[in-house]
């Protein structure tokens, strides 16, 4: 009877703590201005309309516009030329930050004949 009951206890115990988890988080964007350069990341986002949407708050600027999207398990990179003035960037959307980063650079080098920066990356669960 003990045995039962201490088994019965560690499975509610078991079972609480299980629908107690969060919700797993997994969307992402990139919001840009083409006019001034300024963008906004957003990432783990419980739904694509709130990443969305603190992508385009963390913009700024009224003519900012999304990007691109991440989902789950996927990574997201915005680089920039380094150089004053210049409104070359490059981004990126891949399975891992590294992976993203090294994408984003490379497409923002195509734009530019100086050196870009990863500025912002964020990657979802």
């Amino acid at each position: 009877m003990r045995r039962t009951t201490m088994l019965a206890v560690f499975f509610s115990a078991l079972l609480a703590t299980g629908t107690a988890a969060p919700a797993l988080a997994g969307y992402g964007a990139l919001a840009r201005d083409d006019a001034t350069g300024k963008y906004g990341l957003s990432s783990d986002k419980a739904t694509q309309t709130q990443a969305d949407e603190t992508a385009m708050k963390d913009c700024v600027e009224s003519s900012c516009k999304i990007i691109f999207r991440t989902r789950p398990k996927q990574c997201g990179a915005i680089a920039t030329s380094e150089k004053r003035g210049s409104t070359a960037w490059g981004g990126a959307v891949k399975q891992t930050r590294d992976a993203a980063s090294l994408a984003a650079l490379t497409d923002c080098q195509k734009r530019t004949a100086g050196q870009c920066k990863v500025r912002a990356s964020g990657c979802n669960r």
